[in-house]
């Protein structure tokens, strides 16, 4: 398959937007410091009936937009959905999917299930019904016919990005299972599989993925993504990486209450082969809780700070049913603008895009124990989906009991909440790993909150770390079995003191407790950026910060080298990195004099 460039992307929604505006409204986002452009392509606008889509029309110009983006220089990442969000009346979905009964999910009495998304609810269709499925695949086929002959490398498309915003839309299946004939089917030939609402979904991705690869061919640049508070929605990462090497995640919370979308990063960076943030706000839809602009860049360094290999700001042209926006409808940079810019110029100037970031911790989530967790919300919450609640910093497991070790029970998200704590008191960087995802386990340490009902591929990949030399530690199980006497002793609770012993060498040194240094290294082992993470509560001042760390490596006359001070990777006229760390800062340095070459993408135009 061929792999998509790291991108620094912004989104403009065509169909929002005359089409004469198309060349000034890409340039635009160009000057902002963006090498790509992304944009949903709604079903609802390019067949709002049951007729064959148009994509060459004044109010439907979808050929147009990537023509201009092709004029501009710009890559372009397009989401097919079928329910691509983007606050559209209905997801983006034509009103007849919307307000068929015949393809919807149903209550056990037959009435179909309805979905209060503003402005107008809609009836939630089934991904089990064939019906639905044909006629979701014949609009994946279409869009990528209208698409094919702008895919890269002959043109600006470099990825296709398949399903729904919000798998479910927003339910918890566990606790409103579908009732529709073939949801019914399904479910007679696996009773009682707690894993039936993922396969029913990923069977649903991949009939459309199918209608998309016939159309374009193999290699076709598809991909998937999790939303925000991915560890507790209803389809697990470690099954969607699995079906898709390249899965975004759209990016969404408050500084104050970081953790939620730092886990949400972490998780996607250590499960997926070819992660990325497929939405970072910069502005808030009408329905949500206000973001400020310290939100929103916040969140951004976040992700880069994770290690997601590129990203999408939405809005950077703003619309209607959303507040806020790099740039207004008029083109009009925001008040806080001016600070995306600076750090997408610089992100444009440096070397981050060749980077990768070292994490020395693995952490395991069982996603066994996550579908316990979901099955015991769905007694607690209802239909409502645990994601949604833990995107505000709630996590289900919360309510569950902390010592019960069962699968149902809250014992693993203590121990894996503990084990995070650890880790960040150290300062080590580390990830989060879905133990049903497709990557090895490569790092010092491995962290395993539970053993209880652990699939065998998720015990392989603990003996394969023992059997490397890795080291391991494991929460409790609720009963000790015989195949797991070759594990070490279970940890009650992992602290501190416990991890940095694990880690041993491998632990990084760091002057101040709760700060993270990360190196983020290319391909010849040069450091080319460092992300500074502080979770402490008191300012650090920077020389602290980096004390021990070693000054980098500047190329002199020829072969020589010689050492540089460091500078903030989006303040480009300074040239030491200076001042203090606040508490909650994440902080990009990089060698003084290493700018890009003139004329690189995302450079100053």
């Amino acid at each position: 398959m061929r792999r998509p460039p790291p991108v620094i992307a912004a989104s403009l929604h065509y169909c929002r937007r005359n089409a004469r505006s198309l060349a000034a409204d890409l340039q635009a986002l160009r000057r902002l410091g963006a090498n790509a452009v992304e944009s949903p392509v709604p079903w609802s606008v390019h067949a709002p009936a049951a007729a064959d889509p148009a994509f060459d029309r004044d109010d439907a110009h979808l050929v147009a937009f990537l023509e201009a983006a092709a004029h501009a220089g710009l890559d372009v990442l397009l989401r097919l959905g079928p329910a691509v969000g983007a606050d559209l009346t209905g997801l983006g979905l034509p009103p007849s999917v919307t307000a068929d009964r015949e393809t919807a999910a149903r209550h056990p009495d037959g009435e179909p299930h309805v979905v209060p998304i503003p402005p107008r609810w809609i009836l939630a269709p089934s991904y089990a019904a064939a019906a639905y499925r044909n006629r979701a695949a014949a609009w994946i086929a279409a869009a990528a016919t209208a698409v094919r002959p702008f895919l890269a490398p002959h043109g600006p498309v470099h990825t296709l990005t398949l399903g729904d915003a919000w798998p479910y839309l927003g339910r918890n299946p566990l606790a409103a299972p579908d009732h529709h004939p073939d949801a019914r089917a399904a479910r007679d030939t696996s009773p009682d599989d707690p894993t039936l609402p993922e396969r029913v979904y990923l069977d649903f991705l991949g009939k459309i993925a199918r209608a998309a690869a016939e159309t374009l061919g193999d290699g076709a640049p598809l991909a998937t993504t999790l939303p925000p508070a991915a560890l507790f929605q209803p389809v697990g990462a470690g099954l969607l990486a699995r079906a898709f090497d390249r899965v975004g995640l759209d990016a969404y919370g408050w500084r104050e209450h970081p953790a939620p979308l730092t886990r949400d990063a972490l998780l996607l960076c250590g499960t997926a082969r070819t992660p990325f943030a497929s939405l970072v706000a910069t502005g808030t839809p009408t329905y949500l809780p206000h973001l400020g602009p310290d939100d929103h860049l916040h969140g951004l360094r976040t992700c880069l700070a994770a290690g997601l290999p590129g990203f999408v700001l939405s809005m950077g042209v703003g619309r209607d049913r959303w507040i806020g926006g790099l740039l207004d409808e008029n083109l009009r940079e925001a008040e806080a603008t001016h600070r995306h810019r600076r750090l997408l110029h610089g992100l444009g100037r440096s070397d981050w895009l060749a980077g990768r970031r070292r994490p020395v911790a693995a952490l395991l989530v069982p996603r066994g124990a996550v579908r316990g967790t979901l099955a015991a919300a769905a007694e607690l919450l209802g239909p409502v989906a645990p994601g949604l609640a833990a995107a505000a910093d709630f996590a289900p497991a919360e309510a569950l009991d902390p010592d019960d070790t069962t699968a149902a029970g809250g014992a693993w998200w203590r121990w894996l909440v503990a084990a995070e704590h650890a880790l960040q008191e150290l300062g080590a960087p580390y990830v989060l790993v879905d133990d049903e995802g497709p990557l090895p386990v490569e790092t010092p340490l491995l962290l395993a909150p539970t053993t209880t009902d652990l699939a065998p591929a998720s015990l392989e990949r603990i003996r394969a770390q023992l059997a490397r030399g890795g080291r391991v530690l494991c929460g409790p199980a609720a009963a000790t079995a015989g195949d797991l006497a070759d594990l070490p002793p279970a940890v009650p609770l992992p602290d501190a003191p416990a991890v940095a012993a694990a880690l041993g060498d491998a632990l990084p040194p760091t002057p101040v407790e709760r700060l993270e240094r990360s190196a983020f290294v290319d391909a010849a082992g040069d450091t080319v950026v460092v992300a500074l993470v502080h979770r402490s509560t008191r300012d650090v001042p920077l020389g602290l910060a980096l004390e021990g760390w070693p000054a980098p490596d500047a190329p002199g006359r020829g072969d020589e080298r010689h050492a540089a001070p460091w500078r903030d990777l989006d303040e480009p006229g300074a040239a030491r990195a200076a001042g203090t760390l606040a508490p909650g800062d994440v902080r990009f340095l990089v060698p003084a004099g290493r700018g890009s070459p003139a004329g690189r993408e995302g450079g100053e135009p």
